[in-house]
């Protein structure tokens, strides 16, 4: 998980000698092909190289094989990674990143923690709240992942036999310090989402209890609300219950994927702001219109560029048909080509799996929502 202060850190780093910062996008599928992170930081590192001035193209060289060496030796997962290194500061920091992120090369007086930055603004986390009796904890998820955030406890008194009176009383008590230990953990959760958003929310717990903590929050945190589970404490533990959660999460996800695929459909036929398949998606994404690119899991297509005015397509071409110059690069993906550009143009990228994923192939594997 993404840490701010790492972020911190690294944006207040001053190194005279120089950084290169290195962002690469990894895809899952290709675990398998341990020179994609090398192909990739190449790729990238030949774009930068030949639009760099004398100074800066020294920095690379002098960062190159140290980074090459580390990528073809490291055992990467995930869907990004990026790195920052500079020799003379005996700076090296590797980030590994659960989101996609365009393939990129930068060097500067200080780490490019812009990347980062997109990634924990636009990738909020999720949060769990289990209510276990008289304890209570708030975990939460970024990038994917989960860890605890919080954890507020509170010792409850226990319930006991005694009859008439003296049990209607010990009651009384025991929800009175029950509905404050609620708002205690009610505020705490609170606080995390004004100090570290997040998109999405689950409760767990018996239902009366998580009916009566949903009703104390405030509006915003209940539209965030995914669900409520159910969970024996006595048998499940918190990596179960968590897995149950992200499970919902998923479910959530796959419904809103469908949605927007349904959307882009709905707009690109009506001649609206959408547009779909290969060769409509890539001249919008070519012409930066491209507000958000969604591909369906697994679709790929051979492409060429041309390195002189940045025009591509999912075709093989040896002399650009736009400016008619033959500086042209084959492209062994031109979708993949495609995600990186819409997001170092500022679109947002959505690869969608299932029965989304499906419909999508059927409309061409590839669309967009687009911004003019």
């Amino acid at each position: 998980m993404i840490d701010r202060k790492v972020i911190e850190r690294l944006a207040q780093t001053r190194v005279a000698e120089g950084v290169l910062s290195a962002a690469l996008k990894l895809d899952p599928g290709l675990g398998y092909a341990r020179d994609q992170a090398v192909r990739k930081f190449k790729g990238a590192y030949r774009r930068a190289f030949r639009e760099a001035d004398a100074d800066t193209q020294a920095v690379l060289e002098r960062e190159r094989d140290r980074i090459l060496e580390y990528l073809e030796s490291a055992d990467l997962s995930g869907r990004g990674v990026v790195i920052y290194s500079s020799a003379p500061a005996d700076l090296w920091e590797v980030v590994p990143l659960e989101v996609m992120v365009p393939s990129q090369v930068t060097v500067g007086p200080t780490p490019d923690v812009a990347v980062l930055e997109t990634v924990v603004d636009e990738h909020p986390r999720m949060a769990v709240v289990i209510l276990d009796g008289g304890d209570a904890r708030i975990y939460s998820g970024e990038q994917g992942k989960a860890e605890e955030d919080a954890h507020s406890s509170v010792d409850l008194p226990g319930r006991h036999s005694q009859g008439g009176w003296s049990q209607a009383r010990f009651q009384r008590h025991v929800e009175f310090h029950h509905t404050r230990h609620l708002k205690e953990v009610g505020e705490k959760l609170e606080s995390l989402f004004y100090g570290e958003p997040f998109d999405g929310l689950v409760l767990v717990g018996v239902e009366e209890a998580t009916k009566a903590f949903e009703s104390m929050l405030s509006d915003p945190l209940r539209q965030r609300v995914l669900g409520r589970l159910t969970a024996s404490f006595k048998h499940d533990n918190d990596d179960e219950i968590l897995d149950r959660a992200r499970a919902l999460r998923e479910e959530d996800e796959r419904a809103n994927e469908a949605a927007l695929v349904d959307r882009i459909r709905g707009l690109a036929e009506a001649g609206g702001q959408g547009a779909l398949g290969i060769d409509e998606t890539l001249a919008a994404v070519v012409e930066g219109r491209v507000d958000t690119l969604v591909v369906a899991e697994g679709v790929t297509r051979e492409g060429s560029a041309c390195l002189n005015c940045d025009y591509f397509a999912a075709a093989r071409f040896e002399q650009c048909p736009v400016c008619s110059q033959s500086d042209v690069e084959e492209l062994p993906d031109a979708v993949e080509h495609a995600i990186e550009r819409a997001l170092l143009s500022g679109g947002k990228v959505n690869v969608v799996f299932g029965s989304a994923a499906e419909m999508l192939v059927s409309l061409g594997g590839i669309g967009a929502v687009l911004r003019y």
